[in-house]
């Protein structure tokens, strides 16, 4: 068959269903012949169907449209019939490219059954159209491409926002800051984005998918706690959780989820986003620690402001007054015109000599007791028989006692064993026997006995047979601002600070003393100290999680203090159980421990009376440094930064325990 032309000249417009046999092509094969009424038929649909129909010959021609495909392009028949398919284009395609390869498909009986085009109409209208097309038979035996068209705009549109919304939502997905994830409830991941994937250092979905998300919790309380909140209340939010990354690092995130239902309202999956605050909580850690180092630093400063005031009222007076005597005995052995006998000169400079003996007593018992209160005396704590200790004190006092004819004995029996200072207890006990003697009459007696022994303390009692104290001073006898003093029975004189001065030693033993007293029946002070469990060597602690660290550390300390025993803790809870067993001489810990970090655990050991007088060295990484003066101010002696070496440790740890002595 020859090729037809690609545009034709123009016939006059003619309904053209007449000249054509709709389906003989298919049907005269079977036999099957259109009778009228069928022909009639199918011209009632062709007129009245809602889809837009066209028929085109060989060259491309259109030969019949009906009214659907008028309006869909905005032409009327007149203007479409005789003219190429192309007609209904604006002028920006090239008519001619498109109706070659028509013609060459038409030909090749090669045409698409089903074609989507996007069109620019001569109205301007851009519409999506789909094409159903088909070859058909005239009545003739030409040949012609039947084609329904649809006008799927709508749809289309439909399907691009469909798929915009669709990459939108895999890019926010993919790109998004915090982890989002979707899971099965019994823990098996089905999608994670690449923000949870480094969230949790995995390399890939896959590698996640692999394991149980219970394996990511580092308490497995916290995901049940999880399950069942979703289960009961179908989402949750900002629920914070203890997860283990695939390094092993511990961070801390905020969950939000919700659980995804079926229609049955059966729980089919888990969505949810988490995000990583791990920063933020050592951040909020950090300004606790440093708001607790403040309190820590005004409570400080009060006590230290209350100190003042208590030795200001003490100066203020009882340093000043003894001048006047002295300076005006001075001034008369000075005065030249002064008749003085030799014993008028002994007498004053005897009054001189014992006011100045007066007042250095006052000054040494000030010093003491204000490096006691500051912490400027480091304890020598070893294991101590306090028989031992009252048997020394009460030996220095015998000589006393018998020129006032008192008798002193000690009835504590061997084995009677503290930890503590044997020079501060001594001095403790010396005070209160001196004051005991002070205040007893001939033939009365002085005692120190054990009283009684409880699960883990000895308690002793120094009593005398003296005048006693009034009731209404017994709240004063420890109090130095106060600084309560009487005129012993063989006219003694007193600082009045004595009793404050064995209360703060007893104090820095965590042990207690209270006073019972009755006028003209005599005192007795009853002193409670924490017993030994078992003899223990001289101990320091070294706390930190990582063993290799532990033991770096400990051969270092072991190199300063050879005779004493090293202990080693893993974590914050078991070193302070340590600290209170050994009482060690100094603790070096880690900052960034599991549990109880290093500020914790600093606290701990500085709030509890037993422990408060250890030295504590903190050893921080570089992304702790920035806390070391929280530290410091909450008690830490030094802070260092890894890695430490020997001699950094050693500089410091002599530094520390030189200016304390």
């Amino acid at each position: 068959m020859a090729t037809p032309p690609l545009v034709p000249n123009r016939q006059p417009y003619q309904q053209p269903l007449t000249l054509l046999s709709f389906g003989r092509e298919n049907h005269t094969r079977t036999g099957a012949v259109h009778t009228p009424d069928q022909q009639a038929l199918l011209e009632s649909v062709w007129e009245n169907s809602a889809e837009a129909m066209r028929i085109t010959n060989a060259a491309g021609i259109i030969v019949a449209v009906n009214d659907s495909y008028c309006r869909m392009v905005g032409m009327r028949r007149e203007e479409l019939v005789g003219e190429p398919f192309t007609v209904i284009l604006d002028s920006s395609a090239d008519p001619s490219v498109l109706l070659a390869t028509y013609s060459k498909r038409f030909l090749d009986r090669s045409v698409e059954p089903v074609m989507n085009r996007h069109l620019r109409l001569r109205n301007h209208h851009e519409v999506f159209v789909e094409a159903i097309n088909s070859y058909i038979k005239g009545t003739d035996g030409s040949t012609f491409v039947f084609s329904i068209i649809r006008n799927v705009t709508t749809r289309r549109i439909a399907e691009r926002a469909l798929k915009e919304s669709e990459r939108k939502y895999h890019d926010l997905f993919n790109n998004a800051v915090q982890g989002i994830f979707q899971s099965t409830v019994d823990g098996k991941l089905l999608s994670a984005n690449a923000a949870l994937l480094r969230m949790l250092g995995y390399d890939s979905i896959e590698e996640l998918a692999s394991i149980n998300l219970e394996e990511l919790y580092t308490n497995p309380a916290e995901r049940a706690s999880l399950t069942m909140k979703l289960s009961g209340q179908g989402a949750c939010s900002n629920v914070e959780l203890s997860l283990r990354r695939k390094d092993g690092k511990t961070i801390i995130v905020l969950e939000h989820s919700r659980a995804v239902k079926d229609a049955a309202g059966n729980v089919v999956s888990i969505e949810g986003i988490l995000e990583d605050i791990t920063e933020r909580k050592e951040l909020e850690a950090r300004v606790q620690e440093n708001l607790s180092a403040l309190q820590d630093s005004r409570e400080m400063l009060t006590q230290l402001n209350r100190q003042k005031d208590r030795l200001m009222s003490v100066l203020s007076h009882d340093l000043q007054s003894p001048f006047t005597s002295i300076l005006g005995f001075c001034e008369i052995l000075l005065n030249d015109t002064e008749k003085l006998t030799d014993a008028e000169r002994k007498e004053f400079l005897t009054y001189i000599r014992n006011s100045a003996q007066q007042q250095l007593a006052l000054v040494k018992r000030l010093l003491d007791w204000s490096r006691l209160e500051t912490g400027r005396i480091t304890l020598d704590i070893r294991d101590i028989d306090l028989q031992k200790v009252v048997r020394a004190s009460v030996q220095a006092h015998l000589g006393t006692a018998m020129n006032k004819e008192i008798a002193l004995r000690s009835t504590l029996p061997a084995d009677t064993c503290i930890r503590g200072d044997e020079a501060m207890l001594t001095q403790a006990f010396n005070n209160l026997i001196s004051n005991a003697l002070k205040f007893t009459p001939a033939h009365g007696l002085i005692s120190i006995d054990l009283k009684e022994s409880a699960d883990e303390e000895w308690i002793l009692t120094v009593k005398d047979t003296g005048a006693g104290i009034p009731a209404a001073d017994l709240k004063r006898l420890f109090k130095v601002e106060e600084k309560y003093t009487r005129v012993g029975l063989r006219g003694e004189t007193g600082t009045g600070l004595g009793l404050s001065l064995v209360a703060e030693i007893i104090k820095k033993h965590s042990g207690s003393i209270t006073v019972e007293s009755e006028v003209g029946a005599g005192t007795t002070f009853t002193i409670r100290l924490h017993k030994l469990a078992k003899p223990q060597d001289e101990a320091v602690l070294v706390v930190d999680d990582d063993q290799g660290v532990r033991v770096l550390h400990s051969r270092y300390l072991k190199r300063m203090f050879p005779d004493a025993q090293v202990v080693q803790a893993s974590n914050g809870n078991e070193a302070f159980d340590y600290a209170k067993k050994y009482h060690p001489r100094l603790i070096v810990t880690d900052y960034s421990m599991p549990g109880m970090n290093g500020f914790e655990f600093l606290k701990l050991v500085k709030q509890d009376p037993e422990t408060k007088d250890i030295p504590v060295f903190i050893i921080t990484g570089k992304d702790s440094a920035d806390g070391r003066e929280s530290l410091v101010l909450s008690g830490a002696e030094a802070v260092l930064t890894k890695p430490v070496s020997s001699k950094e440790l050693q500089d410091a740890v002599e530094g520390v325990l030189a200016s304390r002595i």
